[in-house]
């Protein structure tokens, strides 16, 4: 399950209350803007050159060669409407379910759409800091995304509590998916940290935790 749908499955939950050559990237403002295009947008580009920059670090350090996989990454599209459609699917009443899950899909398919449009870009930072031989970076970003007037999230929550009938449901994911389907609206501004260990022959900025800023980033949308 890729984490864009493992972080649905948690928020459900809660009760109702391609260059050819390798990119180099010596500064790690260059390195936090492929980890964005990567993670935001799946841009496969940036993705070979992501992986081309992280390789031989991630191979000294005993790892896999690549940090991401732009096939495994376009099955997840493909996958995520339909997979989150089911979970919501289960919070209706039995008679509606099938009935919404075209709906529901179609939701998601937005919600994802309207994601990968996002427009990162990195913004003026501090110099990296070294402490105790590691060398960290926090480099700014900012983020052109779009902000719904309700989340997908809380909208389905808030059509299952009211219990509506069928076609009370359908208009409201209709709603829902229109407020998914504007233009970029809302700017958000975040700290991707990046670091390194020179001692180690480091010679990558990399982020072993590199999803969750961008997580938190859109978990506040």
């Amino acid at each position: 399950m890729n984490k864009f749908v493992q972080s649905a499955v948690a928020l459900l939950a809660i009760p109702f209350a391609v260059a050819s050559h390798a990119a180099e990237p010596q500064s790690p403002a260059v390195a936090v803007d492929l980890y964005l295009k990567t993670l935001v947008n799946h841009d496969e580009q940036a993705i070979q050159q992501l992986n081309d920059y992280l390789r031989a670090d991630r191979l000294r350090s005993g790892r896999s060669a690549d940090y991401a996989n732009a096939a495994d990454l376009k099955k997840a599209d493909e996958e995520f409407p339909g997979e989150v459609a089911k979970m919501a699917q289960k919070l209706f009443p039995a008679e509606q379910q099938q009935a919404l899950g075209t709906p529901l899909t179609a939701l998601m398919a937005t919600v994802q759409q309207a994601r990968q449009k996002s427009e990162c870009k990195v913004l003026p930072s501090d110099k990296p800091t070294m402490d105790k031989d590691v060398l960290t970076a926090n480099v700014k970003f900012e983020c052109a995304l779009v902000k719904a007037p309700e989340t997908w999230v809380e909208g389905i929550q808030r059509l299952v509590r009211t219990k509506g009938s069928l076609a009370d449901n359908l208009s409201g994911l209709n709603q829902l998916q229109a407020g998914y389907a504007i233009p970029l609206n809302f700017t958000y501004q975040g700290t991707f940290g990046v670091s390194m260990v020179p001692k180690d022959k480091n010679e990558a900025w990399r982020n072993d935790f590199a999803r969750e800023p961008v997580d938190q980033m859109f978990e506040a949308l």
